[in-house]
C-alpha cells in the first residue's frame, strides 16, 4: 500500500487498484493527499465496498482541476471500474459524422469517437438514426466509398443517382462541398436551407417537364414538413438548449434529455447511468453531463435543470457549457415533463434475477463474455420417419419458461433423416426469431454429438448469426458435450453445468415425445386393426407405436410381431393371416 504521507497536495486524479493492478475505483480532486486520506479514513458501507479489496493507489498530477475532471471521464470509460458511475452497459451510442477530414466528405453511422471530422449526438435510437441518413442521402448525393482516396471508376450509386461521381470529375469541390454544409445545417436543426434547396430541384424539374423527377423533390419535401410538424414550438425561445429530467432507483439514474433547437423540440434522448456506490445526485450528473456532452460537436451553450453540480464551473470551462436553473414557465415545465419521461423509463427497470452457478459455470467452460441466460434445447421425435416432431424448449436463468415452448411438425422430410428433421426446425426457429424481432438465445443445445452439432452451426451460419450465440451438442453415450472448436468434454457428474445441460436435453425429449404420442394417438383411434379381433386399444397402440405405421405391420413377419408387448403367437398368426387374406380379396 502506498504511503498517504508521500501523497502530494496537488490537482489530479487517483485510482484504487486490486490485487491484479485492476481499478476498482477511480476519482478526482482539488487536493490528492486530503481526498485520498478522507477514503481511507471514511468508515461508512460505501466506501468499505472497494476499500476492502484495495491493495494499492495510483495517481496522477493534473495542472489544474480542469485537466483532472477530463482525466477521470477518459480513465473511466477506459478502465470501466466496477465502482465509479458510468453508463449502464458502457454501450457506444450511435453519431452521425461528416468526414470533414477528407477531401470529399462522407455523412455515416458510428460509434466510435476520434478527432476526424464533426459528429452530431450521442442518439438512443440507432433506428432513427440510419432513417436520417437514408433520407439525407435522397436529397444529396455525396460519395459513401470508405477511405479518403476517391476510387478510380464510379460506381452504381452514381448510376442510379445516389453519387455526384466526384471520383470521375463530374462535380466540382465546391459545389459538393455546398451539398455537405446544406446536410450539415439540417443536423443541426436549420431546416430551412434543406426545404428552399429542395423546392429549387421541384420547380427546376418540373419547368424541364421532367415530373418523374419532380415528384420525387415533391415527395422528399412532404417528409420534410412532416417532420417538422412533429416538432413542438416553444412560444417566446428562440435558441439551442438542453433540458435535462432525472429519476433515481437504487444503483441507477435515468437522465432524459429534450434537445430544443431554434425553439423547437428536435427529440428526446434517455441514458441510464450506473451508480454502485449510490452516489449523491449532483456527482452522478456531473459525471453524465462530461461523458455525455464531451465528444459532441453541436453541444449546446446553455443545459437547464433544477440541479447544479458543484463542478459547474470547471464543466463551463472544459466544454463550453452553462448549466443553468429555469428562468421561464416554459423551460420550468419543460424540466417537468422531462423529470415524468425519466421516471416512466425507471419505472420499466426490473429487479435482476439471480443467476445460478450453473450459469456461470457454463460460461467460463465455453469461454463466453457474458453468461447465458437464455438457452433454448431442440430434439427430434418420430418412429421409423412417420409422425415426425421437432421441439424447442426454452430456460431462462436455469429454470423452464413453458411459454415460450415451441413444437414443430417435419414439412419437408420424408423417412428417416435427423439431421434433415434438426436443420428443419432450427431454420423455422431462428427464421421467426428474427422476422419477429425477438432477443436471440445465448446459447443452443442440441440433442446429439458431432454430427447433430454441425447442422446447427451451418444454419447459424446460414443466417449470420453465428458470433451473436453459441451451440453444443450433448450425446447420450457417456454424457459428452461436444462444442464447435472440435472439442468433446465430459464434466463430473455431480458438475451444476452438466446438470442444466441435462435437464434442458431431457424437457426437449419429452416434449417431442409428448407431441409425437400425440400425434400417433388420432392414427390409434381409427384402423384397420380394428377389424381384427383380439387386438383391443392397447395392443393396437402398441403395434403403431413399435412399427410406426399399418404398413409396416402388414409387412411384418409373425415373428416380428410376436416382438411386440402383448402380443402372443396366436395373435401374431391371427394379424398376419388378416392381412394376407385383405391382399388376396383386392
Amino acid at each position: 500500500m502506498i504511503d498517504v504521507e508521500k501523497i502530494p497536495h496537488s490537482c489530479g486524479v487517483y485510482l484504487f487498484l486490486d490485487v491484479n493492478k485492476n481499478p476498482l475505483y477511480i476519482g478526482k480532486a482539488k487536493d490528492l493527499n486530503k481526498r485520498i486520506r478522507s477514503h481511507l479514513q471514511n468508515s461508512d458501507l460505501k466506501t468499505h465496498l472497494f476499500l476492502r479489496k484495495t491493495e494499492d493507489i495510483e495517481y496522477i498530477i493534473t495542472n489544474n482541476e480542469i485537466e483532472a475532471l477530463l482525466l477521470e471521464d477518459t480513465l473511466i470509460k477506459r478502465f470501466k471500474p466496477k465502482y465509479n458511475i458510468r453508463l449502464k452497459d458502457d454501450k457506444k451510442y450511435p453519431f452521425i459524422k461528416v468526414t470533414t477530414n477528407e477531401e470529399f466528405p462522407r455523412i455515416i453511422f458510428t460509434r466510435k469517437i476520434d478527432d476526424k471530422g464533426i459528429y452530431f449526438g450521442p442518439y438512443t435510437d440507432a433506428k432513427n438514426v440510419r432513417r436520417t441518413l437514408r433520407f439525407l442521402s435522397k436529397i444529396f448525393p455525396l460519395r459513401d466509398c470508405k477511405g479518403q482516396k476517391l476510387p478510380k471508376k464510379e460506381c452504381l450509386n452514381y448510376h442510379i443517382g445516389r453519387c455526384s461521381g466526384p471520383c470521375i470529375g463530374k462535380i466540382t469541390k465546391d459545389d459538393y462541398n455546398n451539398f455537405v454544409n446544406t446536410a450539415i445545417d439540417f443536423l443541426k436543426g436549420n431546416t430551412e436551407n434543406v426545404e428552399r434547396f429542395l423546392e429549387s430541384k421541384m420547380w427546376e424539374a418540373s419547368e424541364k417537364e421532367r415530373f418523374e423527377e419532380a415528384a420525387k423533390w415533391r415527395d422528399l419535401l412532404s417528409f420534410l414538413n412532416e417532420m417538422k410538424e412533429g416538432q413542438n414550438v416553444l412560444t417566446g425561445i428562440i435558441e439551442d438548449f438542453d433540458v435535462i429530467g432525472y429519476a433515481m432507483r437504487k444503483k441507477v439514474v435515468i437522465f432524459n434529455i429534450f434537445r430544443i433547437r431554434r425553439g423547437k423540440i428536435q427529440g428526446k434522448e434517455t441514458f441510464t447511468f450506473k451508480n454502485p456506490l449510490d452516489s449523491d445526485i449532483k456527482e452522478v450528473f456531473e459525471k453524465f453531463i462530461i461523458s455525455t456532452y464531451r465528444n459532441m460537436m453541436n453541444r449546446p451553450k446553455k443545459i437547464y435543470t433544477d440541479i447544479i453540480p458543484d463542478g459547474k464551473n470547471e464543466i463551463k470551462e472544459a466544454i463550453d457549457i452553462d448549466i443553468l436553473l429555469p428562468e421561464s414557465n416554459v423551460v420550468e415545465k419543460m424540466i417537468l415533463l422531462a423529470k415524468q419521461n425519466a421516471e416512466v423509463e425507471a419505472s420499466s427497470i426490473k429487479v435482476k434475477k439471480a443467476i445460478p452457478q450453473s450459469i456461470f459455470e457454463l460460461q467460463k467452460l465455453l469461454g463466453l463474455i457474458r453468461p447465458p441466460i437464455r438457452i433454448e434445447g431442440f430434439d427430434i421425435s418420430n418412429l421409423f420417419g412417420e409422425d415426425a416432431v421437432g421441439s424447442c424448449v426454452v430456460f431462462e436463468f436455469g429454470r423452464p419458461k413453458k411459454s415460450e415452448y415451441r413444437r414443430f411438425r417435419i414439412k419437408t422430410i420424408e423417412g428417416i433423416n435427423d439431421f434433415g428433421m434438426m436443420k428443419e426446425v432450427l431454420i423455422r426457429r431462428m427464421r421467426r426469431i428474427i422476422e419477429e424481432g425477438k432477443k436471440l438465445p445465448d446459447l443452443l443445445i442440441i440433442d446429439g454429438g458431432k454430427a447433430h452439432l454441425n447442422v446447427a452451426l451451418d444454419v447459424l451460419r446460414s443466417f449470420k448469426i453465428e458470433k451473436d450465440m453459441y451451440a453444443l451438442g450433448i450425446a447420450k453415450r457417456f454424457e459428452e458435450l461436444h462444442l464447435p472448436d472440435g472439442r468433446i468434454v465430459s464434466l463430473p457428474p455431480a458438475s451444476p453445468a452438466l446438470k442444466l445441460i441435462k435437464s434442458i436435453r431431457d424437457e426437449a425429449h419429452r416434449f417431442a415425445i409428448q407431441y409425437h404420442r400425440k400425434l400417433s394417438s388420432k392414427k390409434i383411434k381409427s384402423s384397420i386393426l380394428d377389424q381384427i379381433k383380439g387386438i383391443g386399444e392397447v395392443r393396437k397402440g402398441e403395434l403403431l407405436r413399435y412399427f410406426g405405421s399399418e404398413k409396416k405391420i402388414e409387412e411384418a413377419t409373425i415373428d416380428e410381431l410376436m416382438k411386440v408387448e402383448g402380443i402372443t403367437e396366436k395373435i401374431a398368426r391371427k394379424i398376419f393371416e388378416h392381412f394376407r387374406k385383405e391382399k388376396q380379396n383386392e
